[in-house]
């Protein structure tokens, strides 16, 4: 059964294929998934978002920019500091 989904949805799956096409070249480990509501709320510089998969050196992070508007993209491993509820600072959006 398909189920319609609104643009935002369609736009986030589109954003997740460009990103898997996207992992980066110099590790060649399988991506993983988190589970969909067990995503870690993770902090990357001053980039608050989840973390909705990783392989061995990177994480792929969703956020939302200052515009609200979505984002996803990798980021090494030892850039990712996993965060509380309480003192993450992300868009209300994801």
């Amino acid at each position: 059964m398909i189920k319609a989904g609104s643009p935002e949805d369609m736009d986030r799956m589109i954003a997740r294929s460009d990103a898997d096409k996207s992992h980066p070249i110099d590790d060649t480990s399988p991506i993983r998934d988190f589970p969909k509501f067990n995503c870690f709320l993770v902090q990357v510089g001053s980039i608050y978002g989840k973390a909705v998969a990783w392989s061995d050196s990177y994480g792929l992070i969703e956020w939302l920019d200052a515009s609200s508007k979505y984002r996803i993209g990798w980021a090494h491993s030892t850039s990712i500091k996993r965060v509380p509820a309480e003192e993450w600072k992300g868009g209300k959006g994801l």
